[in-house]
């Protein structure tokens, strides 16, 4: 399994009490705001903006009612929540290799509209299930966590049905050649303290990896911008309110993806794929 300083801490934080556990409850992801400027710092503004940032790969995924719809990488489960309060008669699966946080995903899920929910514990890159089971797969900022983005894809091709959507978030470099850099190298280091394993970075482009996974990619769209007032957030937060533990494991990483993002030398991207009919 994957080491995670932050969902460690965030683990640690909902046994104990703590006010980081409380704010990532649901949710654990950047937000996502329409216009940046817009953004006030407060907890309320960016607990919505992760709820937004759903909407976008829901948008991209074309989620919609009836669906069999897999979640990998699901976190305490936000957005199978989400997607649970909103839309009806669906069966919805949340795939996770840590059994802690699918245990804290069920336990705070109840199924309405008609839906039905299941909890599975697995690898995103030998998913447990057979081909052709779902119309909608979703990875909402989870796959640099995985062994392989292109194993990953071919995979999620796999238990697609014909025609159905694969919606994807990543942090994607802006120049291939930068992942390959002593600097870049030195950089990885310092954020893998925070948000831990990384995997490869996607040198290949995108469109190639899912050709040859089977998958079209129908569309990508670069948000940035969007998401740029997540950390001053993260920062503010553990400064006011993280113990030093918290902020010796929070502080440091983000900082590092706040330069990144903020020099464009880093993008964050959301890819819609299609698998052909």
């Amino acid at each position: 399994m994957a080491e995670l300083p932050y969902f460690d801490l965030l683990i640690s934080e909902r046994q104990d009490g703590g006010a980081a556990g409380a704010l990532w409850e649901n949710q654990v992801h950047w937000g996502y705001w329409e216009n940046p400027r817009s953004a006030d710092g407060t907890k309320a503004d960016y607990v919505a903006a992760m709820a937004n940032m759903n909407n976008v790969l829901f948008e991209a995924g074309t989620v919609g009612d009836g669906q069999r719809l897999l979640d990998v990488g699901c976190g305490f489960g936000g957005t199978i929540q989400q997607i649970n309060a909103k839309h009806s008669d669906m069966y919805l699966t949340g795939l996770n290799i840590d059994p802690r946080q699918l245990a804290a995903a069920e336990a705070q899920t109840q199924a309405a509209n008609g839906n039905h929910i299941a909890w599975v514990e697995g690898d995103a890159c030998q998913l447990p299930f057979e081909d052709n089971s779902f119309d909608r797969v979703l990875a909402v900022e989870c796959i640099f966590h995985f062994p392989s983005r292109e194993r990953f894809l071919a995979e999620a091709a796999r238990v697609l049905k014909p025609g159905g959507y694969l919606a994807v978030s990543d942090f994607v470099p802006t120049l291939s050649f930068f992942g390959k850099t002593p600097f870049w190298m030195a950089i990885r280091t310092r954020i893998a303290k925070t948000y831990g394993t990384l995997g490869n970075i996607p040198l290949r482009s995108y469109k190639g990896m899912g050709k040859r996974a089977g998958l079209a990619l129908e569309a990508h769209r670069n948000i940035r911008k969007n998401t740029l007032p997540t950390y001053p957030f993260i920062i503010k937060f553990f400064r006011e309110q993280g113990s030093p533990e918290a902020q010796k494991t929070m502080i440091g990483g983000t900082r590092w993806m706040k330069w990144l993002a903020k020099l464009g030398f880093v993008q964050y991207k959301v890819y819609t794929f299609r698998k052909p009919e």
